[in-house]
Parts: structure tokens; C-alpha cells; sequence
């Protein structure tokens, strides 16, 4: 019961940081895309300021998986059935909270670095700023169509895993059928199941070893 209360806990407290961390995350980056290449002291110190920010969460995980009640056994941690997915930096792209804060809940299970941007624009400036292991990005997004944001990010780094989702296969401007031709492999629809989310970022991470170590 105490470590339950202890796994609860942690859960908790990650998920609270979560959102405010990646708001950190993303004016960082916007503001580390305007001084490259004009001052390169401030481009270093905001490079450290998106490290301590990933830091954070970091180091509440593994207070979590240390601390033991007195008299419990089991311990904080992640489950352990998917180990390709440990420590995987998925960033996840869509302009509704809801889905953004469950992917943090969902993912995060499986010891996933689950990072969000609101829009097209704020997951470009992440990805040219850090590595990813695989994005998630809705075919809705107020900036751009998920397509368009598919393009830039392969425009930024070729290789990257791209997994567009969509609400119940709702596609007007056919972003899935062209971003196919681009080369795209997966598709999750929403809301999410948590088997198909978890298969579709494991098949992704794997054919993209270790970007974000």
C-alpha cells in the first residue's frame, strides 16, 4: 500500500510538471532560433536552459524509483514490458491539451521523455534545437496541416520517425494519403488505444537507434 501510494505520488508530480516544462521547452527554443548565429553566448546558455529544463522531470523519476517505504518492496518505476521504450524522447504535436497531457500519462508509463508543442511552428524550432527519437504530430494543427509539418520536419533531419494521428480517420486535405508517398509509415487515430500508441512509437524508435542519447 505504501509503495502504491509512493508510485501514485511520483505519477502525480510528473504529470503536474509536465505541462509547465514544456512551455519552458518552447520559448527556449523560440528564442535560441533568434540569437544562432548573432550571439553565441546566449545561443550556450539557452542550450543549457533546455538541458536543466529535461533535467527536471529526470531527476523526479529517479527520486521515484529510489525511494522504497519502509517495509515495501516494490519500488516507483516504469513498466518494464517495453524496454525499447525506455528513455525515448517522443515529442507529440497537437493543439488540444487534453491530448497532449495524455500522451505524457500514457507514454510516461513506459519510461518514455515525452515532450509537446502546440503547433507546426513550435516542433520545428525543437527538433533543430534537440534530438527525437520519433514525433507524433496531429493532421490538424492551427499553423499548418499535419502534411506540411511532416515535410519540415524530414526537411530538418531526413530520417527522423513522423507518426501522423488523426480524430477517427477525419482527413479532409488528404495529409495521410500524400504524407504516404513521402515515405510516411504510421497512423494513430484518436482517442488514443493505449496498445495501438505504444506499438506504433516502439516500431518507430527502433528503426531510429539512439538519436537522443
Amino acid at each position: 500500500e505504501k509503495a502504491a501510494t509512493v508510485n501514485q505520488s511520483m505519477q502525480k508530480i510528473l504529470q503536474q510538471v509536465a505541462t509547465p516544462v514544456d512551455e519552458i521547452l518552447n520559448d527556449a527554443a523560440w528564442i535560441l532560433e533568434r540569437y544562432i548565429g548573432h550571439e553565441p553566448n546566449v545561443a550556450d546558455r539557452l542550450r543549457q536552459i533546455l538541458k536543466h529544463t529535461r533535467d527536471i522531470k529526470q531527476r523526479i523519476r529517479e527520486v521515484g524509483e529510489t525511494i522504497t517505504p519502509e517495509g515495501a518492496h516494490p519500488r516507483y518505476k516504469p513498466k518494464d514490458d517495453r524496454p525499447q521504450l525506455r528513455d525515448k524522447r517522443i515529442l507529440v504535436v497537437d493543439s488540444d491539451e487534453a491530448v497532449r497531457r495524455a500522451a505524457h500519462e500514457l507514454l510516461g508509463r513506459f519510461g518514455c521523455q515525452v515532450e509537446t508543442a502546440h503547433d507546426g511552428g513550435e516542433a520545428c524550432l525543437l527538433v533543430k534545437s534537440s534530438l527525437y527519437d520519433a514525433v507524433i504530430v496531429d493532421i490538424r494543427l492551427d499553423d499548418m496541416t499535419g502534411f506540411e509539418c511532416f515535410c519540415k520536419l524530414r526537411e530538418i533531419y531526413d530520417d527522423l520517425p513522423v507518426i501522423l494521428m488523426t480524430g477517427f480517420g477525419y482527413d479532409p486535405n488528404h495529409c495521410i494519403v500524400k504524407a504516404r508517398q513521402m515515405g510516411l509509415k504510421s497512423v494513430l487515430y484518436k482517442p488514443f488505444r493505449l496498445d495501438q500508441l505504444v506499438n506504433e512509437v516502439e516500431a518507430a524508435v527502433v528503426t531510429n537507434p539512439n538519436p537522443s542519447e
